[in-house]
């Protein structure tokens, strides 16, 4: 298996790439999180247009046999469209922003796109290994360590 973000081979299956750091558990759970957005979003547009509908209707409906003033009847309805109208249109622009975000998760490599198999030279950006061996931080420390004591005990 082969890192999307770096293409350092990796041995087995990571949350996270050992050469680069990149998250690798979150390319799933980002593709998943944004069509759930989107099919959620549809439901509150169809419930919304439903709901202020059904509003303007009543209001015509109760005009129609007399129970409201007629001016009173017309400002509500009026003002029920022009409520549909505006979040229609805010539910709408929210809608094409999940969606683009959601086609650019989609051309982002998924986990089980990785294979074994060698990564694309043009799109991989593998890590050279270092030639010499890094040395520790250790090895050059001159100090000695002394053991911390607490109250009450010998040294």
């Amino acid at each position: 298996m082969y890192c999307p973000t770096c293409g350092a081979r990796l041995t087995q299956t990571l949350s996270y790439c050992n050469h680069c750091g990149a998250n690798l558990s979150t390319l799933k759970v980002q593709a998943g999180t944004a069509g759930t957005a989107i099919d959620t979003l549809l439901w509150v547009i169809v419930g919304t247009t439903i709901t202020l509908l059904g509003m303007a209707l009543g209001a015509l409906v109760l005009m129609n046999k007399g129970e409201i003033n007629e001016r009173l009847g017309i400002a509500f309805v009026i003002l029920t469209f022009v409520a549909l109208v505006v979040s229609e249109a805010v539910l709408g622009w929210r809608l094409v922003h999940l969606n683009r975000g959601a086609e650019e998760i989609r051309t982002v490599p998924q986990m089980n796109d990785l294979s074994t198999t060698e990564p694309d030279p043009l799109t991989a950006r593998a890590l050279q290994e270092p030639l010499d061996p890094v040395s520790s931080v250790t090895e050059q420390t001159t100090r000695s360590f002394e053991p911390l004591y607490g109250k009450g005990e010998r040294r």
